[in-house]
């Protein structure tokens, strides 16, 4: 993903710095040092089972471990394209919107019309500031018509969402439920669910969800996922039965090429899947990274930035997120850092994330 303020001709020299400092620090992918692990960082309902079948590096994301990697980035993505997966993504935390004003409320936070979403279903909602900034891009579930869960993104959104709710007067509650987030990717994932779940899998709709209780194990089973390949998303709803849920569909996957994983840079930006705060932030607005679609101007609500971003559109942008091939060998490196992009020596943008995709070989 690459963020500039120009378009780009073939016949222009696009450069891009990697300065010694980054050959150094990234001569292997996740080259990092030893973590720590304590209570001050939380753990998902599935983080034991995570190191029972070898996650090898952990990231924080949103005050709690998520591992990142288990065999190698490229490995895992190559066992995920022949089987199927299980993502410890329970860092993905819910703020959960509940009471006669939560619909309101919802609405209040994201330029997206979300009248469009019934009981069941689920939303992309990208949320932003007065000044029209994404502050956060979570997925919006639909748990009842005064229930609202946003599956948020890295960030600490319960805060934001809490101070709007307290300064504008809603009758909502606002907090965290004891839910958290499992996902079930590759070409195999469908045949897992059905095996463990029932033939109803079949017919669950994509961003649709159903609640189930499994053998005792509450969740909300929806249909879709941090990537573009066969995936579905558990939303385990008591922690004390995440290792127990992991086992049954470990178990399960025995004659499918189960593996353990976790969300793959590789699959990301193959599907060209935004990650917040790594390929956008608050100084982006929806129009510039692709967004602007589902901001709704015309819709009868306010939403928070609806002047600003009624004024953006109307100005036009500076800047623009787009993708970018890079000719040359194979990058074996992540990138820590946004690598500056040059042209004739000036900046003119920065390299925000890049891989190199085997199934593309590009």
């Amino acid at each position: 993903a690459f963020r500039g303020k120009y378009s780009f001709s073939s016949d222009l020299l696009i450069q891009i710095i990697i300065f010694d400092k980054y050959n150094y620090r990234h001569s292997n992918m996740y080259k990092t040092s030893k973590i720590v692990f304590s209570p001050r960082v939380r753990k998902s309902p599935y983080f034991y089972s995570t190191m029972k079948y070898g996650a090898q590096a952990f990231s924080v994301y949103n005050h709690m471990y998520m591992p990142v990697s288990f065999d190698g980035t490229v490995e895992d993505y190559k066992k995920l394209l022949n089987g199927v997966q299980l993502w410890d993504v329970g860092c993905e935390r819910q703020v959960q919107i509940k009471g006669p004003d939560a619909e309101a409320l919802s609405q209040f936070l994201t330029p997206r019309n979300i009248k469009k979403c019934s009981v069941g279903k689920a939303m992309y909602t990208p949320l932003t500031d007065f000044k029209g900034g994404l502050i956060n891009d979570p997925v919006m579930l639909k748990i009842d018509e005064d229930c609202y869960w946003f599956s948020v993104s890295d960030g600490d959104l319960i805060l934001w969402v809490q101070g709007i709710a307290a300064g504008y007067k809603f009758d909502v509650d606002v907090d965290e439920p004891d839910v958290s987030p499992l996902q079930v990717q590759g070409p195999n994932s469908t045949k897992l669910m059905v095996k463990v779940f029932g033939d109803w899998v079949n017919d669950l709709g994509f961003y649709k969800f159903k609640e189930v209780n499994h053998g005792g194990i509450p969740m909300v089973i929806a249909r879709m996922g941090y990537s573009k390949e066969l995936c579905y998303e558990l939303f385990l709803k008591d922690h004390s039965k995440g290792d127990e849920l992991w086992e049954i569909l470990w178990q399960a996957g025995q004659d499918l090429n189960i593996s353990p994983g976790s969300p793959n840079i590789i699959l990301r930006l193959e599907g060209g899947i935004l990650s917040y705060l790594a390929d956008i932030d608050r100084t982006n607005n929806p129009y510039e990274v692709g967004l602007d679609w589902m901001v709704d101007l015309d819709q009868e609500d306010d939403f928070i930035g609806k002047e600003a971003l009624r004024e953006i559109s109307l100005k036009g942008i500076e800047k623009k997120l787009i993708g970018a091939e890079i000719e040359g060998d194979p990058i074996t490196v992540l990138n820590e850092e946004h690598w500056p992009v040059l042209i004739d020596g000036k900046k003119v943008g920065s390299m925000n994330a890049l891989v190199y995709s085997p199934r593309l070989d590009k």
